[in-house]
């Protein structure tokens, strides 16, 4: 499990993470709680990272 704590809310941020086809979930509000596979590749962890700065970039 990895957290990213936030200085806002994150529901949006779920949320537009979610249209781009990225599962996360939002947790106290503020957190950012991702659960990959033991399994992920490096690609799979990339891409999350990618789609997590352009969904973050847009927010503000």
């Amino acid at each position: 499990m990895i957290g990213i704590e936030l200085n806002s809310e994150g529901h949006n941020i779920v949320s537009d993470c979610l249209y781009e086809g990225l599962l996360i979930n939002c947790t106290m509000g503020n957190t950012l709680r991702f659960l990959p596979p033991l399994i992920i590749t490096k690609q799979e962890v990339d891409t999350c990272i990618n789609t997590l700065d352009a969904v973050l970039a847009k927010q503000g």
